[in-house]
């Protein structure tokens, strides 16, 4: 758990790097991201304790620290989301996450990453390693992204996006309220 949060530290440490070197680890620690992140690996840190006698306690301490993350920061990262390391959440505030994803995701805000709803998928996306995901940008449904995949603010990507793709932007359709005579 520690080795994984350190490699997410690091996005969160280079994010102040302009400031003394003094205040920098301690403006990088009370990031509402990294605050998020920390109870993320918590959560799935207390899957791993065994047997499950000891591991109530932890579930327990876990549940105040998931509300405040959900209504304070306004970031919910699913427990049974499996996000590798160097996960980088840039904003606070609208934050849904629920997939795999391998290392160095990075998020901004409004972004909403999970199942299709009302019954259409199964499953959650999986992201590969090096996924930016732009500013309220949907990813939604059974679907996999590719590594090193940049996705621009305000698309919804609901099909599978293969490496180094860039995707941006969604088809927009005018059409006039009244239809001509």
């Amino acid at each position: 758990m520690f080795a994984t949060l350190k490699e997410d530290f690091r996005g969160y440490l280079a994010e102040h790097a302009a400031s003394p070197a003094w205040r920098a680890p301690i403006q990088a620690f009370f990031t509402y991201g990294f605050i998020a992140v920390m109870v993320y690996r918590y959560a799935r840190w207390t899957r791993r304790i065994h047997p499950r006698l000891l591991r109530f306690p932890c579930m327990i301490a876990y549940l105040p620290l998931k509300v405040f993350s959900d209504l304070v920061l306004g970031i919910q990262i699913s427990a049974n989301a499996d996000i590798g390391p160097g996960l980088y959440i840039g904003h606070h505030g609208g934050i849904f996450l629920h997939c795999d994803a391998g290392h160095h995701l990075s998020v901004g805000q409004g972004v909403t990453i999970g199942y299709k709803g009302a019954g259409k998928s199964t499953r959650w996306p999986r992201l590969g390693n090096n996924v930016y995901i732009g500013t309220g940008a949907k990813v939604i449904g059974d679907i996999t992204i590719g590594n090193d995949v940049i996705i621009g603010a305000n698309t919804v990507v609901v099909k599978n996006i293969g490496d180094r793709m860039r995707v941006v932007g969604a088809a927009v359709r005018i059409t006039p309220l009244d239809p001509p005579p």
